[in-house]
C-alpha cells in the first residue's frame, strides 16, 4: 500500500496561508510608517503654502479671463503648463491653437508690485481695433 501524501496539500495550503499573512503585517507596518511624515508640520505648511498659491494664481486668472474667453496658454515650459493648467484647467475654456483663441495667459516672474510667490500671470489680448493689450494679474502674495 502506498504512503499516504494527503497531508501534503493542506500542508502547502499552510504555508502560503502563513506567508499571506505575513505579507499583510509587513504592509500593515509600512503604512502605518509612511502615514507619519505626511502628517508632520513641515507636511501641512507646504501643502497649506501651495493651497494659497493655487488660489492666488485663480484669483488673478478669474481677473483677467472674461466668462465668454478662449483661452492659449503660451508657455512652452511644460512645468509652467502644468502650473497654469492647475489654476484655471478647471474652468476656463482652453484652446490648443493660438489662433483659436481670444486671450493668451502666461506666467511670469515681477520685477515689482503684487505676486503669487513671486509669480504672475500675464494676459495679452488681441483688441477688436487691431491693437494689443497686456494685463497683469493683480493679487497679493499669499
Amino acid at each position: 500500500m502506498p504512503p499516504d501524501r494527503s497531508w501534503r496539500p493542506r500542508v502547502a495550503g499552510l504555508v502560503v496561508g502563513l506567508l499571506a499573512l505575513g505579507a499583510l503585517g509587513t504592509a500593515a507596518v509600512s503604512a502605518t510608517r509612511s502615514e507619519t511624515p505626511l502628517a508632520s508640520a513641515h507636511a501641512i505648511r507646504e501643502a497649506d503654502h501651495s493651497n494659497a498659491y493655487y488660489a492666488c494664481l485663480t484669483a488673478q486668472a478669474h481677473a483677467l479671463v472674461r466668462p465668454d474667453d478662449v483661452v492659449f496658454l503660451g508657455e512652452a515650459n511644460l512645468d509652467r503648463w502644468v502650473t497654469v493648467i492647475k489654476a484655471m484647467g478647471g474652468w476656463a475654456h482652453m484652446a490648443m491653437r493660438q489662433s483659436a483663441a481670444s486671450v493668451a495667459i502666461l506666467l511670469e516672474h515681477p520685477a515689482h508690485g503684487p505676486s503669487c510667490a513671486g509669480e504672475t500671470l500675464v494676459s495679452i489680448r488681441r483688441e477688436t481695433h487691431g491693437g494689443v493689450r497686456f494685463r497683469s494679474g493683480r493679487q497679493s502674495s499669499p
